[in-house]
């Protein structure tokens, strides 16, 4: 019987007995309506685990990030708390805990160092993950930029890392690339909240990943802005699925939702991705601000649309809801000083909320 990873992380600090142990929180939740999963009670089994031992926690990460006083306070064994990016700041709190001066970013226990230039970031060691312990589309996560210019409502990724893109070297993310391929990956995902922006910068990543041999399939974020050839060459470089996330269906809740572009180029983006090749996903939120139980109906009819004419089995809709969470505009706005820890919803509501209900009750059986 395989052992837990509570009894794995037990047996670890038993052989090695290291002086610090780093835990990250990438989501807190995964922001799934009605059932919702929440990520920190494996969290807790760590801490549990951690409070029998007697080095130094630190704790980070990005869903971490947005609740680390709350996250503190429910577990106490967490000695330093790193609030942001913590690449270049990790080595310089492990530097002071053996002695140096203590950075001027940690005060109260609370790291919230500076945002780096991306081009400092050591290249991440992917010999370390081995490969067979990730199958499957996107197991593998590469980014090429942090931060974001667009303005959509319910996002956090300005609040996390910063208004506008800082962008990896293109050499960086070719490396990162040729050493998935090189420990025998068998795919990967661009990570990036939007992959084909800034445009001069994304046609130099497509051009640069054109010129690797037997590249894994891989996938990535785009705006239904993206350029009609440009797909056939995300094609021609080894991208075998991409997902638009327009989140609504209405030029009213587009406007309300600070969305970027038009959607009036949502359906042809789409559909020139699929006579590129490419599979493609479509996500929309069950409910937004400005958009009613007919914008609803208007996004199963868009999915029934889609996959009809597209291609049924390359074709996929998600429609999810909101999870409001601190740091949001539309949290902000709706819940202004609250603290949001607990999953709350912008949801639909009578008989928009029982048909979300039942799509996702279908869905969960599926699968």
């Amino acid at each position: 019987m395989k052992e837990s990873p509570a009894e794995a992380l037990k047996a670890k600090l038993d052989c090695v007995s290291p002086d610090v142990v780093a835990v990250s929180v990438r989501n807190i939740d995964d922001s799934s309506y009605p059932v919702t999963h929440w990520y920190l009670d494996s969290f807790g089994e760590v801490m549990e685990v951690l409070g029998r031992w007697k080095g130094t926690v630190i704790a980070g990460g990005a869903g971490f990030s947005i609740y680390p006083e709350r996250i503190m306070k429910l577990w106490p064994r967490i000695d330093i708390a790193v609030v942001g990016e913590g690449e270049l700041a990790l080595p310089l709190l492990l530097d002071h805990l053996n002695g140096a001066s203590k950075p001027s970013w940690l005060h109260n226990c609370i790291a919230k160092p500076p945002r780096p230039s991306l081009e400092n970031i050591p290249l991440p060691d992917y010999s370390i993950f081995p490969a067979g312990d990730y199958p499957g589309k996107g197991s593998v996560g590469v980014q090429t930029r942090r931060g974001c210019v667009f303005n959509c409502a319910y996002c956090t990724y300005k609040s996390l890392s910063g208004n506008g893109f800082r962008l990896r070297p293109v050499e960086h993310v070719i490396e990162d690339i040729r050493e998935i391929t090189e420990q025998g990956f068998d795919s990967f995902m661009f990570v990036d909240s939007v992959f084909d922006h800034p445009q001069d910068y994304y046609i130099q990543l497509v051009t640069a990943i054109l010129k690797i041999e037997h590249i894994p399939a891989w996938g990535a974020w785009l705006s239904e802005s993206v350029s009609p050839r440009s797909l056939e060459d995300l094609y021609r470089a080894g991208c075998r699925w991409v997902d638009f996330s327009p989140d609504v269906i209405t030029e009213k809740g587009w406007r309300l939702m600070g969305k970027g572009g038009s959607l009036k180029r949502l359906w042809p983006a789409v559909k020139q991705a699929r006579k590129a090749g490419l599979t493609v996903g479509i996500n929309f939120f069950s409910a937004s601000p400005g958009e009613n139980f007919f914008a609803l109906l208007q996004k199963f009819v868009f999915m029934a649309k889609a996959r009809i004419l597209l291609g049924w089995g390359n074709t996929f809709i998600n429609i999810g809801t909101i999870r409001l969470y601190k740091g949001a505009p539309l949290s902000e706005k709706l819940y202004p000083g609250k603290e949001l820890f607990k999953p709350v919803f912008y949801r639909p509501r009578g008989l928009a909320d029982l048909i979300i209900r039942a799509f996702q009750s279908i869905r969960r059986r599926r699968r």
